[in-house]
């Protein structure tokens, strides 16, 4: 495989291109229409500024954001010692005012991580003060003011509550062996807890919340030291129950950076974006110290995307990025507002409707009470695909029954397609939400946040609205957005440094793919006619068959300068060559190897292909095929060197922000303390292939384990947190072995084998990485001791070494140099 290096050719264009392959005798695919990035240039930036009455010098941590009725609202940590709950409000995730102290209780004193959820009418709120147990509180206003219903009901800290379609709670909290789960009789009312399978992550883990997303339970959860800078949020999966078991996908952490800028970063909340389908994470990073000592904390927004069971952040991102999109239509019935009319309808009650129509998907809200009802026949539906007084669908809401319908009037014909009873107790005099869904896989009806129907065929599109039949609502806030199951994942810039989802292409023909013969069973985003299929591990990939065919995104580049392109490929394929795009114009061809020495049941190969210069702001980026197909999972890029680079002493010049714990440094020779773990640290973490030398002595009786780390990123050191707390490789030495781990904040041995070092003299010791290749070579032999393919390699990183209580073995220093891959 051969890795080059491409400079946005600014002379070349699609015209140019499509004229070099029509005289080459191939088909030119259809011209990409034109996008408008100035779309995008409503922007904020991370971290959020200091907000209206915050608490003085501590900041904003722990932030939790519910959103309610249109609107969102913030609540945080309290300062230690100081009692009171603050709150603040937005209609719009970017800008807050301050909503006061939603508490003065004096138990609320130093109140961690407040969190509130609303049902039937109360808003409950949860927090932990000072860490000595739980209190729930409750109020008729998400602004309060809250009053305490429940004395100490221990539980550690960090409470969150999920509440699942069938009306049923749970309660998670943190813990010594992972996030717990706790049933829930009411909301303030609990069962017994036990930690959850698949949610620990090798320490103290606290910070947990769940939302269900298309039948899958999504926990995000943090761990490490609240104070260490690798501090991280992680994410599990469930498809049985909100109390798991879960599985911990591939890509986490979703949100990790140890930069000496932001670093710190976790205890987050994921809430529904403005549009009504986006979901954004909420989280808090580290800054200076107060008078106290600890960190200050800023609060952080970013974008979530989905890849069928894959959830992914994008980011983590403090620079500009795109302000999340309002509703394509919003507004509150009976509000003087222009955008409603109201008339009659045919055989009894009154239509309330939107003079603006919704596309052919779309998700819908509606916010409503029922004040009074005039007997069992009295409803109010919720109505959507509304073309006129005869075609229509609602979800129809009965109070005297408790129960939704989901109903379609087509020529004036009244068809029910599913029901639901709805949970128990409900009082429909306080406001409830019904929200829907219509996409390509039919309409799906939710109740306070509860799937409660699903009918398989779309209902298509139209106007929303209400009909009233004897009764007599309140309608409150009311909108529609254009997107639904994500669909707005498609259009959302990717953050670069980062990665793209191949099946996160913009939507629309000639606008986001070209392809030229079309499929009719995709397994996703089926109208378009791309092949999508679905992967073992739950994620979707598009295929591109053949030449020409084409895929398109937008990014959101942090800074200008040369990036490294890894995509993530089928693997044992043959060799592929791809056209890399860059705002329409060519910027080069990629060639990728899928054929490496990877296991035989490996699915999917990450394969450097180049790298491209990119300048700071938003840009296009397409991929085109070019030979050989390509079945494309992801696509990932990274800030890299593109000049070659050596270094003969890697660690000489170490700082001490470098050097975690104690070493003996003797002329070229470093040895670590025997009483702990300790890390050293050198190079740049956009050195990407490279050989690095060095020399191992074994002294009269050594033991433990010492080596060198390799393609580091994301390292941290702090009292409390997990001892492999890194990202990359360790080849490790020990008197009888040589071993070679990956490093994801957790250790995986991947190789070993025997290899009986001479003892007091040094011996040499080798080792290469290129691309997802690392070989080990001992002494002056030329076969390596060991020789793995990591299909889903850590590409570039940082060079130290380790010692693991380790005594009697020393090195010298790290010789470095670049390798251009074959």
């Amino acid at each position: 495989m051969t890795t080059k290096h491409f400079p946005v050719k600014k002379a070349a264009c699609l015209i140019g291109l499509s004229a070099l392959l029509a005289v080459a005798g191939c088909e030119s695919s259809p011209k990409p229409e034109a996008i408008e990035l100035k779309a995008y240039e409503n922007v904020f930036s991370n971290p959020f500024p200091h907000l209206e009455e915050e608490w003085d010098d501590y900041g904003n941590g722990d932030p939790f954001v519910m959103r309610h009725n249109g609107t969102y609202y913030l609540y945080v940590s309290t300062k230690d010692f100081r009692p009171g709950i603050k709150a603040w409000q937005s209609e719009d995730l970017v800008n807050w005012s301050y909503a006061g102290l939603v508490t003065e209780d004096p138990v609320s004193t130093g109140a961690y991580a407040p969190e509130v959820v609303y049902w039937n009418g109360y808003f409950y709120l949860y927090t932990s003060p000072a860490g000595k147990g739980h209190y729930v509180y409750r109020s008729e206003s998400p602004t309060g003011p809250f009053e305490r219903i429940t004395d100490n009901l221990g539980m550690s800290i960090d409470g969150s509550v999920f509440i699942d379609d069938d009306g049923s709670w749970t309660f998670t909290h943190a813990g010594t062996e992972g996030i717990v789960g706790v049933p829930m009789d009411s909301p303030s009312t609990f069962g017994f807890g036990a930690p959850i399978a698949g949610t620990f992550l090798g320490h103290w883990t606290e910070g947990s919340m769940i939302i269900k997303r298309g039948g899958t339970y999504y926990m995000t959860f943090t761990g490490n030291h609240v104070f260490s800078k690798g501090y991280r949020i992680h994410y599990a999966i469930s498809k049985d129950s909100p109390l798991g078991p879960y599985t911990v996908p591939s890509n986490n952490p979703i949100i990790i950076s140890t930069d000496p800028s932001f670093n710190g970063l976790g205890h987050s909340s994921t809430v529904m974006g403005p549009d009504l389908d986006s979901y954004y994470i909420v989280y808090h990073n580290l800054v200076g110290r107060s008078a106290e000592g600890p960190p200050v904390r800023q609060m952080n927004i970013d974008r979530l995307v989905f890849n069928g069971d894959m959830m992914d952040a994008v980011g983590p991102t403090n620079y500009s990025q795109p302000v999340p999109s309002r509703p394509n239509f919003e507004g509150r019935p009976g509000a003087g507002q222009g955008e409603w009319e109201e008339r009659q309808a045919d055989g009894g009650g009154s239509f309330t409707l939107s003079k603006t129509a919704a596309s052919e998907r779309y998700t819908a809200e509606y916010n409503l009470r029922i004040t009074e009802t005039a007997g069992a026949d009295t409803a109010v539906g919720a109505v959507f695909a509304y073309a006129d007084d005869s075609s229509y669908h609602l979800a129809e809401l009965h109070p005297a029954e408790g129960r939704l319908t989901l109903v379609a009037v087509k020529n004036g014909e009244r068809t029910v397609k599913a029901e639901a009873a709805l949970p128990e107790a409900m009082d429909y005099s306080k406001l409830h939400a019904i929200r829907i869904e219509n996409d390509e896989h039919g309409v799906r009806a939710y109740f306070d946040g509860m799937l409660k129907l699903e009918a398989g065929e779309a209902a298509g599109p139209g106007k929303i609205g209400y009909l009233d039949q004897h009764g007599k609502p309140d309608f409150a806030y009311t909108a529609f957005s254009n997107h639904a199951g994500g669909s707005s994942d498609f259009e959302t810039p990717k953050a670069l440094p980062g990665s793209i989802e191949a099946v996160h292409y913009l939507q629309g023909e000639n606008r986001g793919f070209s392809v030229k013969e079309k499929t009719t069973d995709s397994a996703w985003r089926p109208a378009d006619g791309t092949e999508i299929r679905l992967s073992s591990d739950g994620a979707y990939s598009v295929s591109l068959n053949n030449e020409g065919d084409w895929l398109r995104y937008v990014v959101n580049v942090s800074e200008s300068g040369s990036y490294a392109l890894d995509f993530v490929t089928a693997a044992g394929t043959g060799e592929k060559k791809v056209e890399l795009l860059v705002d329409d114009r060519t910027a080069g061809t990629l060639k990728l190897n899928t054929d490496q020495p990877i296991e035989e049941d490996a699915e999917w190969v990450k394969v450097r292909a180049g790298q491209v210069e990119l300048e700071k702001g938003f840009h296009t980026i397409a991929v085109k095929a070019k030979k050989g197909g390509l079945q494309l999972k992801r696509i990932d890029f990274a800030l890299a060197l593109d000049e070659p680079f050596s270094s003969e002493h890697a660690l000489q010049d170490a700082d001490s922000e470098s050097v975690h714990g104690v070493w003996s440094i003797a002329e070229d020779s470093y040895a670590g303390w025997s009483l702990e773990d300790a890390k050293i640290y050198g190079g740049n973490e956009r050195w990407a292939d490279y050989r690095i030398e060095t020399a191992v002595t074994l002294g009269d009786n050594p033991s433990g384990a010492a080596g060198v780390l390799l393609r580091v990123t994301n390292e941290s050191n702090f009292k409390d947190q997990v001892k492999d707390s890194l990202m990359g490789y360790f080849v490790a030495v020990t008197p009888t072995r040589l071993e070679l781990y990956r490093h994801n904040y957790d250790a995986e041995l991947l190789a070993a084998e025997k290899a009986e070092l001479p003892g007091g003299e040094p011996v040499r010791l080798r080792i290469e990485a290129r691309g997802g290749l690392i070989q080990v070579f001992a002494g002056e032999e030329a076969k390596p001791v060991i020789s793995y393919y990591d299909p889903d390699a850590f590409m570039q990183g940082k060079v130290g070494l380790r010692s693991i209580y380790a005594s009697d073995i020393t090195f010298s220093d790290l010789k470095v140099t670049s390798l251009k891959q074959k």
